[in-house]
Order: structure tokens, then sequence, then C-alpha cells
């Protein structure tokens, strides 16, 4: 459900959350586990669903590749087309943490709000892209507990929402050709699995003296 905001607080965004009874209910399904374990390797006991996840050292090794200060930079959206459990995700929202946010950080919980907000993920299995929000909210709350700092009803159902609508459940056009600097990426489950395809507009979000706004847009790509 897409979600218009102008200038909102977090308090305003927890009340018009909890007025959509099944978002709220599929924003409390993200929870916080003990230890983010990504998967490395494919199982084949099904070869039509057989699938190979990415192993730390390449995540690593293509971060640099694409260049490290451009990865964590906080004005460049990044999508993951087949996302898994996060191995790219979850590495670039600790590297983003880590370069952006230090001592003389006034707003950490806004300042990682704003680290996340251009991370963007895109996951076929239902059930792998509910492990990557729950492995990217633990990696999200980990580190403001490492710094003491601990989220209120309202800045954590912000979080929440925030890892919802931007890690969602779906296909990507990838094997499509692009028209000329516009293409529309992704298409929602399940309209996907049925072939009747459905075109996502991203969110764009925007946080400020804890302030929240939020419209959508559809992706841009440059040649």
């Amino acid at each position: 459900m897409d979600l218009n905001l102008e200038n909102q607080s977090y308090d305003d965004l927890l009340e018009v959350v909890k007025r959509q009874t099944n978002l709220w209910d599929e924003l409390n399904s993200i929870k916080l586990i003990d230890k983010v374990a990504l998967k490395t390797c494919g199982s084949n006991e099904d070869l039509d669903n057989f699938q190979i996840f990415t192993p730390e050292f390449i995540v690593n090794d293509m971060i640099k590749a694409v260049g490290v200060n451009n990865v964590a930079n906080n004005n460049f959206n990044i999508l993951e087309p087949s996302s898994g459990d996060g191995a790219f995700t979850c590495r670039i929202l600790e590297l983003r943490l880590n370069k952006n946010i230090n001592k003389s950080t006034e707003n950490v919980f806004e300042a990682l709000l704003n680290c996340l907000a251009t991370i963007y993920s895109v996951e076929l299995d239902e059930k792998l892209i509910e492990e990557q929000r729950n492995n990217i909210y633990t990696v999200a709350i980990k580190f403001l507990k490492n710094r003491k700092v601990s989220l209120s009803e309202p800045e954590d159902a912000t979080l929440r929402l925030l890892i919802h609508s931007n890690f969602i459940w779906g296909e990507t056009n990838i094997y499509q050709p692009p028209t000329f600097l516009v293409c529309d990426v992704a298409y929602k489950m399940p309209e996907a699995s049925k072939k009747k395809y459905k075109s996502v507009l991203f969110p764009v979000w925007n946080f400020s003296n804890r302030k929240v706004s939020l419209h959508y847009e559809a992706p841009e790509v440059g040649y």
C-alpha cells in the first residue's frame, strides 16, 4: 500500500500505519534476530528453484569494483534486483553507517534512516525477502544499540515502514531492454507469478528535523 506523506512527524506516521491493519501486521512481522547469518551456498534439492547465494568476499570485491565512496554515498540510489537474504544490502548498509555516522553526528537515528532510504531491494522468493527485512532491521538496531540509541515506538515504526517499503517481494524485468533514460524496473508479486505484471514505483524518502516526507517515482536509468 502506497502511503504519501508530507512533513509528518514520526508520531503522525505511527498513527497513519496503525489505521492500515494489514500493513501494521506486516510491519510487526519484521523482527530483531540474534545474529545476521547470511546464506552462502545453494541447495539442489529442487533443481527448478536452485539458488546460489553470494559469499562475503565476492560482495566486498564487487563493492570495491563499483567504488566504496560511490556505494557509501547516500545521494546515490542502489537497487539489488535479486537480493536473496541480503548479502549485498546488509553489507552496503553497514558500510554506509560506518562511513557516514561518527561521534559528532547529532541525530544518529535520522542519519541511519538517510543511509537506508536510498537502498532498494527486490527478491522473487517471499521467504527470503522476509529474512532480508529481518537482517536489515537487525543491522540497524544493533548499530543503534552500539551507540546507546534506543527507539520510541513511533521511531521504530518509521524504521520498519522504510524497510518494508524499500525491500519488496517481486521480480525485475532486467531481461527487457529499457527505453531511453526511463525504465520500469520492478514488478510486484503475486501478479508476476501469474504473468500479470504490475509496474512498481519506488518510494522516495526525506528525513529532516524529525519529520518524514514520502512520495513515489518511476526509476530513471542513465546511459
